[in-house]
Formats: C-alpha cells, structure tokens, sequence
C-alpha cells in the first residue's frame, strides 16, 4: 500500500539568496506507513460495506416520493464504483487521486439526493445519504493531508446542503470533517514523534558503533607501528644490529610496507564470501612465515590442518609473530616452540621458550607489547590470551579462538 504522502507532498524551496536551502519533504516513518496502509484497508472496508449496506435501506426506504430509475441507476453506479474503488486501492494504494474521485462521486449522489431519498428523512437527517457521505468523509482526512483534505470535505459539505435543498443542511458533516481532522492529525502527530524518537536511538546507536569502529581501527594501527617500526628502533637501540645486514634490511623493508599500507587505507581484518560469510583460510602457511620472519630464533612448529575465518587467523598470526619477537628480544634464548591445536573454526596456539621468563604482573603499563599486540589484539577478534611465566621458568602464550 503507497503512503498518500508519497502524492501529495512536494518538494519546497525558499526564495534563492546568497545561500540557498532547499527543504526536503519529510519522508514517512514506520509508524506513518503503517497508518497509511491501515488507512487503505480501512477505506475498502468503507466503501464496499457502505455501498452493500446503503443500497439496501435505500431500497427498502424508497417511496412514491423517489425517483425510480433515479435510484436504480444510482445505486448500480455506487457499487460499481466501490468494487473499482476497492480494487484501485489494492493495486496501487490509497493515492489522492483516487480518493479525490470518491468524493466527486459521493458528492454527485448527494446533488441528487431529492431523487433518491424521501424528503421526509432529509428534513429529519435520518437518510442513508448522511452516513454515506460520512464515509467519504472519513476516508479523506485519514488518507489526505490537511490542506488537501478540508477543502474536499468543504466541497463535500456543499454538495450535500445543495442537494438537500438549504445550505445549512450539511452542518454535520462539517462537525464530523474538524473532529475527524483533529483525531486523524493527533494520530499522525504521535506517530511521527514514536518515529522521531525511534531514528533518534538509531542515529545515537549508530555514532556510538561508528565511534568504535574508529578507536578499533585506531588501535590496531598501534599495534601495527608497535609490532613493526617501533619494534625494530628498539632493536637497534638495544643493538642487536652492530652495523647494517641483510636482516635489519629485510624488516625495515617489511616495517615500510605496513606503513604504506596504513597510509593509503585502513586495515580490513578480513574478507568475505558471495553469501556475506568471513571466508575461512589455512593457518598453517601464515604461521610459517610468521617464523621464518623471526632472523635469527629458532622456531619449531607443531602445526596440525586448522581453517578460521580470515580476519580471525590475521589477528591470531599477528599475536604469535609478537610472542616471537619478544622471546627473541627478551627471553634470553634463541629457541621457541610454536605449537597448534584445533579444527575447522577452532584453534588453539602455544608458543613456548625455555628462557629467562618474567612476573606478568610485574610489567609497568607503559609496556604495550603483551597488553595491546597479544591481549588486546585477540580480544577485539572475539579471541583470548593468557601468559603464563615466572623468573627462570620461562614463557608460554596461549591465543585461542573462539573464546
């Protein structure tokens, strides 16, 4: 069912200055399509429950005083009507033209009430006209907007006070037009609000889940300057390289290609399938080269066949290459052991040295590497991580998938 909003509204536009606006139409809501498509089927059930009902007591009220043909070709005329006006509805909704044309077609029936009802029951408002130009009435305040509708109902209202032979004869009709109005627009009043209220906390959610993904990405683009360049200045300092060589080479060059990928776009953990599923990825070959990315530590692997999702196995990867680093920085020994159990979607890594080990706890905060590279960096994949050391006994980190 089409809004009637969707025909009746336009665009407005202020008059052209220095700084033009233009102001939109308001689209509708949830809630004010939801009354537009009650509206419809509340407007069929009018018209064609009209039409049955008033074609009865018409006939059944029908006097010397009515006009024979007068009747018959009206009433046939108001049920061939309501069965289009019916189906127009169903297959292109409550539009305002199809509503403008039932009141045309009510207001010609109340024209020519004098032949089709008792004088009697027009003098006394008792006649079937009334409570059929009630229902167009109706129809029009909760399909129109207000400047669209009052004006039919106000031709409506003539219609029928000519038609009744005084003017002053369609006063009730008039009465129910404004009550209708002002029930139809507190209606719509509120939806509007409910809707208001409702793109409102959407809005906010949506800022606050943009915010997020903001401090996220910031985060990982840390992780990233401290696993790569931060990582080998440190290194340099520490003077693990004595003079240039072939490795300090390598991992600059490494540290410069994370680098420029951080300029030209943010890093997407992960891609996905034709059915907007993360694609899953071997983890055996990322690991591989996380190891021989290590220069001179030892990596033994223990790898067994485990898939995870994409963006799952790069988080997973990029925690063991920082284990790694720091046993090769800090551990004391050049041997290290990486070892994989798990499955399709499951995975659990351990990577072990046998050096000179530390207390956890004991680590100052402004040490990033085990909080942010392991820890953190697991725990936005939906992952964990736990370290288990103490002095002389050395390390284990454990990153394991799902949590």
């Amino acid at each position: 069912m089409e809004p009637a909003a969707d025909f009746v509204g336009g665009q407005i536009k202020l008059p052209a200055g220095r700084h033009r606006r233009v102001r939109r139409p308001q689209l509708p809501g949830p809630s004010d399509q939801a009354l537009d498509r009650l509206a419809g089927w509340y407007a069929i059930g009018l018209r064609l429950g009209g039409a049955v009902l008033f074609t009865a007591i018409a006939v059944l009220a029908a006097t010397r005083q009515t006009t024979g043909w007068w009747l018959g070709l009206s009433l046939t005329g108001l049920c061939l009507w309501s069965a289009f006006f019916g189906w127009r509805i169903r297959r292109h909704g409550l539009t305002a033209t199809v509503v403008l044309a039932d009141t045309a077609v009510i207001s010609a029936l109340a024209l020519a009430q004098l032949h089709l009802v008792p004088v009697v029951l027009i003098q006394d408002d008792t006649s079937w006209m009334l409570p059929l130009a009630c229902t167009s009435v109706y129809i029009m305040q909760i399909a129109l907007r207000p400047w669209l509708g009052l004006p039919g109902a106000a031709v409506l209202v003539i219609a029928y006070g000519l038609g009744a032979g005084h003017p002053a004869a369609g006063w009730l009709l008039g009465v129910e037009t404004i009550v209708v109005a002002g029930l139809v627009a507190v209606i719509r009043g509120g939806a509007r609000q409910a809707d208001a209220v409702v793109a409102a906390g959407l809005e906010t959610e949506r800022q606050i889940r943009a915010e997020e993904a903001r401090r996220a990405d910031e985060r990982e683009q840390h992780r990233q300057l401290h696993d790569t360049v931060l990582s080998t200045l440190t290194m340099v300092a520490a003077g693990s390289f004595a003079e240039l060589s072939p490795a300090l080479t390598a991992q600059a060059a490494r540290d410069l290609s994370v680098l420029q990928g951080l300029a030209t776009a943010p890093p997407v953990l992960g891609t996905t399938g034709p059915d907007g599923l993360a694609q899953l990825t071997d983890l055996s070959p990322k690991l591989e080269r996380a190891a021989a990315d290590t220069g001179d530590l030892a990596v033994r692997l223990k790898l067994v066949p485990v898939t995870l999702p994409s963006p799952v196995a790069n988080q997973l990867v990029a925690c063991v290459g920082e284990a790694l680093r720091n046993v090769e920085r800090h551990a004391g020994t050049d041997r290290a052991e990486v070892t994989v159990t798990g499955g399709a979607g499951w995975a659990v890594v351990e990577i072990t040295d046998r050096g000179c080990g530390f207390d956890p706890a004991a680590t100052p905060p402004s040490r990033r590497g085990i909080r942010e590279s392991i820890t953190g960096r697991m725990l936005a994949a939906g992952g964990r991580a736990a370290i288990a050391s103490r002095p002389g006994a050395g390390t284990t980190v454990t990153v394991s998938w799902p949590a």
